[in-house]
């Protein structure tokens, strides 16, 4: 995304204009808010009458491929997690912190062990220019995480 795209968002934020908003990311905005389609989202604003911009950004990484969605009743999201790091990091990055990888569990009424095993991926890629951040929102549903890289 360019700098220019990420203003104009957020002057739509800003002026409130979210019937705009919706119309350039309609993508986005369907999945954050789990609809279908404009009237169902004018539905969501006549009851709330505002969106949470950070919560917008959050799945707006999600829909352009920059993070990973996980839902906060998933239970094993290894093979997602794996795939969606595989992807994201160079193989030898990515070999290093393989073995943390296993029995990834998301359940977030129980324990689960994902802020553990992401914590430890992070000590072992603490010496190069990655990182993976954990971030979780439950704004507009139950929970989830999203998991991002950033170099």
């Amino acid at each position: 995304m360019d700098s220019s795209e990420r203003q104009y968002i957020h002057s739509l934020f800003e002026t409130k204009k979210f019937i705009e908003l919706y119309q350039v990311q309609t993508e986005t905005i369907n999945e954050m808010l789990s609809i279908d389609n404009q009237m169902d989202f004018e539905d969501f604003l006549e009851s709330e009458d505002f969106i949470e911009e950070d919560v917008f950004w959050l799945h707006y990484a999600v829909v352009h491929g920059e993070s990973l969605l996980i839902g906060g009743y998933e239970e094993d999201v290894t093979e997602k997690i794996t795939e969606f790091l595989k992807q994201q990091l160079p193989d030898n990055i990515f070999s290093a912190i393989q073995e943390h990888l296993q029995n990834l569990y998301v359940d977030i009424d129980e324990e689960d062990n994902l802020d553990e095993k992401i914590g430890f991926c992070n000590q072992y890629l603490a010496d190069t220019n990655y990182s993976l951040r954990l971030e979780f929102d439950d704004t507009y549903y139950a929970g989830a995480y999203f998991l991002s890289v950033i170099s």
